[in-house]
């Protein structure tokens, strides 16, 4: 099975990129969500609606990572230290 190598340099973009997809996601099923309340679908908006707060929960979670990634790829410790 082949593996990715990713450089160190280059990781942070790759989650940067998965939480922007999460973040378009989330907005499309929150989006649906209101469409399906307009026409009355109750459980399928509701849960639509929870669907987009779970991808938009998780794109924060990823950005915050990348955030991690990022500084951690350019050497900052802490209350911006340099090592």
């Amino acid at each position: 099975m082949a593996r990715f190598r990713v450089s160190e340099e280059a990781r942070w973009m790759v989650y940067l990129g998965l939480s922007l997809v999460l973040l378009a996601a989330s907005g499309l099923f929150l989006l649906w969500s209101v469409g399906y309340m307009e026409r009355g679908s109750i459980a399928t908006s509701l849960l639509s609606a929870l669907i987009g707060f779970t991808l938009l929960s998780s794109s924060l979670y990823t950005l915050r990572l990348s955030a991690y990634v990022y500084s951690l790829s350019r050497g900052v410790e802490g209350e911006g230290k340099q090592r």
